[in-house]
């Protein structure tokens, strides 16, 4: 493996084949390259958590938007039909499925409840 070095002399990239910048060859079973091949696993890992934490962050954020929408139409600040058809259509559909798993869990609900009395 050819490797590319920092002005630190740590690899910070690899090549199968030799290509300008990668001029020196490194065992590929040696303990320097699997050091960095570890590296950028960690940082996948931790890159890969970031973004997860990212998508459950714009999760809460859908919520928290909506919530105000709902507060300045209440309010009569805006009106519904001001936002945008598109925007409108995304908050219905939302609205829908709520409903829906509001009712699941309402039968979900009646049945242990059923079940816990005599």
């Amino acid at each position: 493996m050819y490797v590319k070095r920092d002005e630190n002399d740590r690899i910070v990239a690899v090549s199968a084949d030799q290509q300008p910048g990668f001029d020196e060859w490194t065992d590929p079973d040696g303990a320097e390259l699997r050091a960095f091949f570890n590296q950028l696993n960690d940082e996948s890992v931790e890159s890969s958590k970031e973004a997860q934490r990212l998508r459950s962050s714009d999760v809460e954020l859908a919520r928290v938007v909506e919530d105000i929408i709902n507060l300045l139409t209440d309010k009569g600040v805006i009106q519904f039909t001001e936002l945008p058809e598109a925007a409108q259509e995304k908050l219905l559909q939302r609205k829908r499925l709520r409903r829906v798993m509001m009712q699941h869990l309402d039968l979900v609900a009646d049945d242990d409840t059923d079940q816990l009395m005599p």
